[in-house]
């Protein structure tokens, strides 16, 4: 991964990376991101190496497991995207063989969508969106065995019966030694955690460990359990019967079943999550600058109120859009 790349180039190059190395350490994948970034004359800014993971995990290009330090590339999957009026999405692995396959198939007999990646000053881009048209579902079967991938159905709606139910994890040990200074403690009215001295109150807290790692748990009766920080601010949004999702119906004739995921940005979603709400689309969320919302496309209502269930949400449904002058909604 070496000379002068354009900004666009940089996901897909990245990606191919990844995709013939199989795995790695995810923190020196960290590490590649912003060299990478800085070799391509690209300023990026605080933690937007670790915000390229976490959308490229979330597109199901890769798997990443930051207490084991590793990341692995998922496998190549071609899938259909829900009541998307005959469109299909190429994930997992890119390899320069699949990409091959893919060029062949474009120039040939495939309707290939190439969407590039637009991304907010600052943050790294990531590879190119690949979106198969079709007309009979039956066709992708034999598309994916030509580009070497495995066909999946509709991956978003597999994943509905996957998700896990956010709960405390095991028992853990509390602060201790030399790591209480690092104390914090997440308060729902600041939407962040804050320092504190004592952990003598139920709630979310984190600390450096002795390793300097930053540890996560919650108290519950006296007692710590495990937990990951996103399933950590959900059971204390559910303490609080305090809701961060909302969804709201697209507007157009027949979508009444499909709309937009609306997330408050200082909740986020846990990681298989947000992977089935992304691969929806194909498309990582849209984040409004003044409404401080992570905005999901295309998700059916059924896998809304999933999400929201198995995170203890109760899902709140918003007006649709309303037409305004010209077609468009605002």
């Amino acid at each position: 991964m070496t000379g002068p790349m354009s900004s666009n180039e940089f996901g897909g190059i990245l990606l191919r990376w990844l995709s013939e190395s199989r795995s790695g350490k995810a923190s020196a994948l960290r590490d590649g991101v912003r060299g990478q970034a800085r070799a391509w004359g690209l300023e990026l800014k605080e933690y937007a190496d670790w915000n390229w993971m976490r959308k490229v995990a979330a597109l199901g290009f890769i798997d990443v497991d930051l207490r084991a330090d590793r990341w692995s590339v998922a496998p190549p999957v071609l899938t259909r995207l829900p009541h998307a009026d005959g469109l299909a999405l190429l994930t997992g692995a890119r390899t320069a063989q699949i990409g091959t396959r893919v060029a062949e198939a474009a120039q040939e007999w495939m309707e290939l969508i190439t969407v590039p990646d637009t991304p907010e000053a600052g943050e790294a881009p990531l590879p190119d969106t690949l979106l198969f048209q079709y007309e009979d579902p039956l066709t992708l079967q034999h598309a994916a065995e030509f580009l070497g991938t495995r066909y999946v159905p509709c991956a978003a709606m597999q994943l509905m019966e996957l998700l896990p139910q956010a709960a405390p994890g095991p028992e853990s040990a509390p602060p201790g030694g030399s790591t209480v200074n690092t104390l914090e403690k997440y308060e729902l009215r600041f939407q962040r955690f804050v320092p504190v001295e004592r952990d003598d109150e139920d709630g979310l807290y984190r600390w450096r460990g002795a390793d300097y790692a930053r540890l996560t748990r919650v108290r519950r009766n006296g007692v710590f359990h495990t937990v990951e920080r996103e399933t950590g601010v959900y059971l204390e949004l559910a303490r609080h019967r305090a809701g961060a999702m909302r969804w709201q119906p697209e507007s157009g004739k027949g979508r009444a079943g499909i709309g937009r995921l609306l997330v408050d940005r200082y909740a986020p979603l846990p990681a298989l999550h947000e992977r089935a709400a992304v691969l929806c689309s194909g498309f990582p969320p849209s984040v409004g600058k003044q409404t401080q919302v992570r905005a999901y496309d295309n998700v059916p209502r059924a896998l809304a109120e999933a999400i929201a269930a198995s995170l203890q949400q109760n899902l709140e449904t918003v007006p649709r859009p309303v037409a305004a002058a010209g077609g468009r909604t605002k």
